[in-house]
């Protein structure tokens, strides 16, 4: 009754504020699409269209009350309208086209928002007001796991989150893959949030969100959220300055997961290298083998839910017979993509992800000459990190339309397009990941600059252009 109530508060609080400021629809949008207040609410929310309410009004509110000039089209934001639009298409020759509607009907939605959000998310305060609202909307769904983890261990195929059954975050690849890319926005959150106080307990309070979505991850169980911690601790020691004091806090967290974990555990993940014995992994193998097959003779991809229709025969193994498997998952968002959208899918999925990547590579290097844009550099990184996770840890999980991962390329572009906004273009040139310095420039050692004013309202978006170290040094 009382959680009824108080997302009930929650969800009156975001439409209300938003009428004052209209950007705060899209972050309402994005803790129902998150956190998902529907399925846990015991009253009026599970009977209202409470997600399709707030897109309605993020989308009428930008038209009728905040309309401006859109940023510059980016290569990202072309790629994703035309995967919004391929996909749209590959309904007209799906082989399951009941299945492929439903799925449609959500991916559409996360591609559609995810491609808008840039238009809204535009100054520090409302990038930094996305990513709040999207790592503790993530938080409400881990942070019990997490505490359970602690308590009394985790478990493979146990009821995972806020949610019952095994679908959406409550599903254990989902929910690790997503806690493992929050880590660095939760990282950068300490670092450098502006809309709460700088107060100490602030900051602790992201560090253990962080270290609970690490736990969390760790007790789904999941091979893939091991690769994906993997990646996160090695990738954020290759990038961090201080790699002896990281790469210490790595082996004492990793020594400390090794002595707490369960048996079960260290059975779960040892079958990584014996996929050939256990029927998971190996059943896995074959329907990705199927997958090729099917793209080889359909190389337009079979549409969404295209899975429904394989068979791969399991070969007897010791004393298990052989059997035929029907309907098994892709497990993979490079086999889902391509099974399901054949090859020119797979081809627009690939070439978003490496180019967003490097184009966050180029944002961090343009943004360190500008001492005062160092959130810029941190939250570039942060997106990278969280990108790498899911291009890892995602070739185990079917997760590729899931909204975490395009809501990482809407901040990307929103961050991309505040950076053309406030950095001279007749300074640097980025491209692929690569600053190429103006011959007219001299930088000279970067020297410390005041502190910038607080946070300006959610109307300024005419940040005040920072001064590179070079420019700064000549003044009188």
């Amino acid at each position: 009754m009382l959680r009824t109530l108080w997302l009930i508060f929650v969800y009156t609080a975001f439409l209300s504020l938003g009428a004052a400021a209209p950007f705060v629809f899209t972050l309402g949008y994005v803790w129902v699409d998150t956190f998902q207040p529907q399925f846990i609410s015991y009253f009026f929310l599970n009977q209202l269209p409470v997600a399709l309410i707030m897109g309605v009004a993020a989308f009428g509110s930008y038209i009728l009350m905040d309309h401006r000039s859109p940023p510059k089209l980016t290569l990202a934001s072309v790629l994703q309208l035309t995967m919004a639009v391929w996909v749209s298409m590959t309904l007209i020759w799906a082989v399951a086209p009941d299945a492929a509607w439903g799925k449609w009907n959500v991916v559409i939605k996360t591609l559609a928002f995810s491609a808008f959000i840039p238009l809204v998310i535009r100054s520090r305060a409302q990038i930094e007001a996305f990513t709040q609202t999207y790592v503790l909307s993530l938080a409400a769904n881990f942070v019990p796991f997490g505490l359970k983890v602690l308590i009394s261990g985790g478990g493979y195929g146990v009821n995972l989150g806020l949610e019952g059954g095994n679908s959406g975050l409550a599903e254990g690849g989902l929910l690790s893959s997503s806690c493992l890319m929050a880590v660095p926005l939760a990282v950068f959150l300490a670092g450098h949030s502006r809309l709460l106080p700088d107060w100490r307990p602030f900051r602790l309070g992201y560090w253990a969100l962080a270290g609970l979505a690490v736990v969390t991850a760790i007790g789904t169980y999941e091979r893939s959220a091991l690769i994906g911690l993997i990646v996160l601790a090695g990738y954020t020691w290759l990038r961090t300055p201080r790699k002896v004091l990281v790469g210490f806090v790595i082996v004492v967290v990793g020594a400390l997961i090794l002595y707490k974990m369960q048996d079960s555990w260290f059975n779960r993940v040892s079958t990584i290298g014996s996929y050939q014995t256990e029927d998971s992994a190996f059943v896995r193998l074959l329907v990705w083998k199927w997958t090729l097959g099917f793209v080889a003779q359909n190389p337009l991809g079979g549409g969404f839910m295209a899975y429904v229709i394989d068979h791969v025969e399991v070969p007897a193994r010791g004393a298990t017979a052989g059997y035929v498997q029907f309907g098994r998952a892709f497990h993979s968002i490079y086999f889902e993509v391509l099974g399901e959208h054949g090859f020119i899918g797979i081809g627009i999925f690939l070439l978003l992800s490496v180019s967003v990547f490097f184009k966050l590579r180029g944002i961090a290097k343009q943004a360190r000459r500008y001492p005062e844009l160092a959130w810029i550099v941190s939250l570039a990184d942060a997106l990278q990190v969280g990108l790498a996770v899911f291009m890892t840890s995602g070739a185990f999980v079917g997760i590729a339309f899931q909204p975490m991962f395009w809501y990482f390329i809407s901040l990307s572009v929103s961050l991309d397009a505040y950076v053309a906004r406030v950095i001279p273009h007749d300074n640097f040139r980025v491209a692929w990941g690569r600053t190429v310095q103006s011959e007219s420039i001299e930088p000279v050692a970067e020297a410390p600059v005041a502190a910038r004013p607080a946070v300006a309202g959610w109307r300024d978006q005419r940040s005040p252009v920072p001064q590179p170290v070079w420019r700064q040094a000549r003044r009188p």
